[in-house]
């Protein structure tokens, strides 16, 4: 019970952050960049893969790491299959993030009870399903787009002085879809994920859309 509530609080710190982020919004930097990346991530509605996640805690030496499989539904929402350190799901929707272990819901935060949960879906989405445009409403932004082969790679700074005594920064990188998110504290904590295995496709199998139900 101990482990499963210090798993939920690391869960909802990342997605506090996020929520956070959206708080403020902010002027647009450079619109021919933002659309130049857009148009090199793919227009399919679903994207499937891995990931790897590792967390960089300010003196804390070995870094916490996590592994799983993920899918992104564009229209409906996440799976985010975590299988170590322990085996857990979290399922974002607009109207609800739920975690389970297993059968057991280790917490449901509905949007009907708690309205940041909307906000937190569409911050999620933005990030794992490439919608740029929305997290640049809130963020200044740079990179490049990249061309051919190459990557792209875009980091956004929160201009809002309140949100940058939480966010250091934020950068994704790419292809056509995003392959790397790095998230700094302005603590210094740094979460990075990397995303391998990466398949994109026009719907959900059988087994995906009963688990969105």
């Amino acid at each position: 019970m101990k482990n499963a509530m210090k798993r939920t609080l690391t869960l909802l710190t990342w997605f506090g952050l996020c929520w956070l982020a959206l708080a403020v919004p902010v002027r647009a930097a450079d619109p021919a960049l933002l659309s130049a990346v857009q148009s090199r991530l793919s227009i399919d509605t679903v994207i499937r893969g891995d990931f790897t996640q590792t967390r960089q805690l300010v003196g804390i030496k070995k870094p916490l790491s996590a592994n799983g499989a993920f899918v992104v539904e564009k229209t409906q929402g996440v799976l985010w299959r975590t299988l170590a350190p322990f085996p857990q799901t979290t399922r974002i929707t607009q109207g609800e993030i739920l975690q389970k272990d297993g059968d057991r819901v280790l917490m449901s935060l509905r949007a009907d009870q708690e309205p940041a949960a909307n906000a937190i879906s569409r911050v999620l989405f933005s990030l794992f399903a490439g919608d740029m445009s929305t997290l640049a409403e809130y963020f200044d932004y740079s990179g490049h787009p990249g061309s051919g082969s190459g990557g792209w790679k875009l980091s956004f700074i929160p201009r809002d002085a309140g949100l940058r005594t939480v966010i250091g920064s934020l950068t994704l990188e790419g292809d056509n879809t995003v392959r790397q998110v790095t998230l700094t504290s302005a603590a210094g904590d740094i979460t990075h994920i990397v995303f391998s295995n990466i398949t994109t496709a026009a719907a959900l199998t059988a087994d995906e859309r009963a688990q969105f139900k």
